[in-house]
């Protein structure tokens, strides 16, 4: 049987293996009557060979599998992102990490390595990345070949030679804000999309249940800060997004099975709430906050 780096991987020789082969090489050099029992000193001193052995092949195992990003683990893992110009985010796991690095159910591998590199830099709470390589203009205004990033918080400098370092020349970058940065001695024009946040009201009329185990439906406090959570942070609608109801219905129910939306209204901060859908311009984003959140049950 083959060991060590064969072509569907690594195949570790363990420790009974590596004592019958060294008990068969003892018996090819020795005769067949050579006394290697466990308690013999011919016998320990195979067992000491076999353990030192099996440390051996166990280092190597550890070897091969820092290597791979599916198998690394920890500082390792940040080494082998480098390569590929990734650095963990604050807080990020293992498992999380090695998705962005593998590009594990991402459609777009250079869209999701510039998103996962800005989402590294200090500073930095939400991004989104868009682009156009069509040869029109696109519905959000995107020039065509153009490259855009939607970006809150993070040092206007370190963005723009982030985008340069993912965005080749001769693709444009579209946005509201202009960066002029010096990139290996050149000066460069870099356009971000800063998005102006918008505050939000929202009012919303639900149905509430006893879930399926009879235990009572969420208060409207409690739904007002779950809409809340799944309107901000890394998770927030993008820029350009529009308030709906269908928005709203989904954060709501996906996250109370027993609520159901009977109906939303919602405003720009200090209009009073009316019908959806409230526009949200490509060049905006959304600012919602639970104390700016209505639930009325029903």
């Amino acid at each position: 049987m083959a060991y060590g780096v064969i072509p569907s991987g690594f195949e570790l020789k363990r420790l009974p293996e590596i004592l019958a082969d060294i008990e068969a090489a003892n018996v090819a050099t020795f005769g067949p009557g050579v006394v290697q029992s466990p308690a013999s000193p011919l016998g320990e001193l195979n067992g000491l060979h076999a353990d030192l052995a099996a440390s051996l092949w166990e280092i190597a195992l550890s070897v091969y599998q820092s290597l791979d990003p599916d198998q690394a683990e920890g500082v390792r893992l940040d080494q082998i992102a480098k390569l590929r110009l990734l650095t963990r985010g604050l807080g990020e796991s293992d498992i999380d990490f090695r998705q962005a690095i593998t590009n594990a159910g991402r459609a777009r591998i250079d869209m999701s390595d510039l998103g996962q590199a800005l989402s590294a830099l200090n500073g930095v709470t939400w991004v989104q990345t868009y682009v156009n390589e069509t040869d029109t203009t696109d519905a959000d205004g995107i020039p065509r070949q153009h490259v855009a990033v939607a970006i809150l918080g993070g040092d206007d400098d370190e963005i723009a030679q982030t985008i340069r370092a993912y965005v080749v020349p001769g693709i444009g970058t579209h946005g509201n804000t202009t960066v002029e940065t010096t990139i290996e001695g050149f000066c460069r024009s870099i356009k971000i999309i800063r998005p102006v946040e918008i505050a939000v009201e929202i009012e919303v009329d639900v149905i509430a249940r006893p879930d399926r185990n009879g235990c009572p439906p969420p208060s409207a406090l409690s739904i007002a800060a779950g809409l809340a959570d799944a309107l901000t942070g890394a998770s927030r609608p993008r820029n350009g997004q529009d308030v709906t109801e269908y928005l709203i219905r989904q954060a709501v129910e996906s996250r109370y099975p027993n609520i159901e939306v009977d109906d939303v209204r919602a405003s720009i901060v200090p209009a009073s709430p009316g019908a959806v859908p409230v526009a949200i311009s490509f060049f905006q984003i959304m600012a919602v906050s639970a104390d700016r959140i209505s639930i009325v049950v029903a």
